[in-house]
């Protein structure tokens, strides 16, 4: 238990400053979509023992020639071991470094942190954002605290424009035990073309989910599905969404449907 905290908890130096954000303790964290990313799966019998997670093999052939300033010249024979001895005091902090010719550090051009969408809100835009509970790569856990950051800096206003709707059980842009099919951009058209907010989008289970065929609504954040207290509970037409302050609601009516 107390790795998996450690892991959960997020990244740190040695100092036990976070360099990353924690992630959720969600459903999809038993499935294959989060493993592959992690932690890889076992060599067959007889084959040669490699670490095949995909934060190793995708991120050995991104980190030292794009995260890093200066760039790292290594060879693509020592790209695994380059990954292995990346050291979190000294090497990455140099992601938010310039050096020479870069004078754009990688996160200024790769992230997207900012806060400030006064432009885009004044031109009438509209922004749905959907992130997987599971996701292995991003932590869901930092799109909600970015959101939360723009609720602030809009005083509380960034639903009138921006809406994030998470997906519980989701891995990274799909897959897992949850409702992944989803259409977000009918709803984003509706927003934008005759003014109608999202309420909720409906997810539908995906056919290698536990329950194919399933529905739920995604909810926008800080709302959660709840269910009604009657009804199937594989019809999103059972569920509606509230705070979770509110908890589970009975015998109500569907002014939110």
């Amino acid at each position: 238990m107390t790795a998996l905290k450690t892991v959960f908890r997020g990244a740190r130096n040695s100092f036990g400053r976070r360099l990353y954000t924690d992630w959720p303790w969600d459903a999809g964290i038993g499935t294959p979509g989060w493993r592959v990313w992690k932690i890889g799966f076992p060599a067959p019998p007889g084959a040669p023992l490699v670490n095949n997670a995909i934060n190793l093999t995708l991120g050995a052939t991104a980190v030292p020639y794009v995260f890093v300033t200066p760039p790292d010249a290594v060879p693509a024979s020592g790209l695994v071991q380059y990954m292995m001895d990346f050291n979190f005091d000294l090497d990455a902090p140099r992601i938010f470094e310039t050096s020479g010719i870069y004078n754009e550090s990688s996160m200024e051009f790769m992230s997207a942190n900012s806060t400030d969408l006064r432009e885009f809100r004044r031109r009438g835009n509209k922004l749905i954002i959907y992130h997987g509970g599971s996701d292995p790569v991003f932590s869901a856990n930092d799109t909600i605290k970015w959101y939360q950051r723009l609720m602030r800096d809009t005083t509380g206003h960034a639903d009138h424009f921006a809406r994030l709707f998470l997906v519980p059980g989701m891995n990274h842009c799909g897959g897992g035990p949850c409702t992944d099919l989803l259409d977000a951009l009918a709803p984003l058209v509706d927003w934008v073309e005759h003014g109608r907010a999202p309420s909720k989008i409906i997810g539908a289970a995906n056919p290698g989910s536990p329950w194919p065929g399933r529905t739920r609504p995604l909810c926008p954040y800080p709302t959660q599905a709840r269910y009604k207290g009657r009804g199937d509970i594989n019809s999103a037409a059972n569920f509606i969404c509230r705070e979770p302050s509110q908890g589970h609601d009975h015998d109500h009516d569907d002014r939110d449907d």
